[in-house]
């Protein structure tokens, strides 16, 4: 049944977030080392490992926050270290969706979110930008959802939603599983907004002037060490973008507002057709002339 939790003691340990790369872990001592720098996709700090208590990153990255889009609002810190994703809260008749977490919230940024009516369900597109979604299952208690494939990473949250491929927890509001990037990646859909948040799926070069307009997009297994998508994983992004009818692509860092399903498409096709890469490809050369 929903909300059912045998054993909560876990989820009662501290939390700590690594300074290399802002991943979350609860443990009874400040933990040894960080598996997410370990994993593959990332690097290891080069003097040593760090952790901050939340208190500790709450004074040290000041939290931000800003409505991007008529009830779609966005959460990150600066300066900070690590990853540094963006969280973002999206506002339905139905309830609040947050996807994706920032590196820590501050007890303001968490109050500007009950004022906005909370959070009934939580998400993340992978575990690169969990970030501190423990805060906002502390905070909030929505339901989890997770793709079970990334179960593994999850040890610092409860899971209480799991899924295969698709859930639309909320009316309007799809994951989809793309899986790539990491085994569980997922990317949401707000179907009357038209805006596809991408995970990690794809990466873009902002204008400096404009930090909505972006002008290179390319897509990778491991942005650091810039290792590209196989083919079949690349046929698989492409049958789930397909699907969508979205005119904004919004990853944890780069909100573009002129990049849609044309040029994401465009952007596969052109990796499929020969060797992959993981390059950045100018936006404009993606699009139909006159566009």
């Amino acid at each position: 049944m929903p909300g059912y939790l045998p054993f909560a003691g876990a989820l009662k340990l501290p939390a700590y977030t690594c300074d290399n790369c802002g991943f979350w872990q609860r443990h009874f001592e400040t933990p040894a080392a960080c598996p997410m720098c370990l994993d593959a996709r990332h690097v290891v700090p080069q003097d040593g490992w760090r952790f901050r208590t939340a208190r500790e990153a709450q004074e040290a990255f000041p939290c931000h926050w800003q409505e991007l889009e008529p009830g779609v609002w966005r959460f990150w810190n600066e300066p900070v270290s690590g990853i540094g994703p963006s969280a973002y809260l999206i506002q339905t008749e139905h309830g609040n969706m947050g996807f994706e977490g920032c590196p820590v919230f501050s007890e303001a940024a968490l109050d500007q979110i009950a004022r906005l009516g909370g959070m009934a369900v939580l998400s993340a597109s992978h575990p690169h930008s969990y970030g501190a979604l423990p805060q906002l299952q502390d905070r909030f208690d929505p339901e989890l959802c997770l793709p079970a494939a990334d179960l593994t990473w999850s040890a610092a949250l409860q899971v209480s939603w799991p899924y295969d491929d698709f859930l639309e927890p909320l009316p309007g509001l799809e994951l989809h599983r793309t899986a790539g990037h990491f085994d569980g990646h997922a990317v949401l859909y707000d179907r009357s907004r038209k805006i596809c948040f991408c995970g990690d799926a794809l990466k873009f070069e902002l204008d400096p002037d404009d930090f909505r307009r972006a002008t290179t997009i390319s897509a990778h297994k491991a942005f650091v060490r810039g290792v590209p998508l196989t083919p079949s994983e690349l046929r698989r992004y492409r049958d789930v973008f397909e699907r969508l009818d979205f005119v904004q692509t919004w990853t944890p860092f780069e909100p573009a507002r002129n990049c849609g399903r044309p040029e994401v498409l465009a952007l596969l096709d052109q990796l499929m057709s020969g060797r992959s890469h993981a390059a950045p490809v100018p936006l404009d050369g993606l699009r139909p002339q006159g566009r």
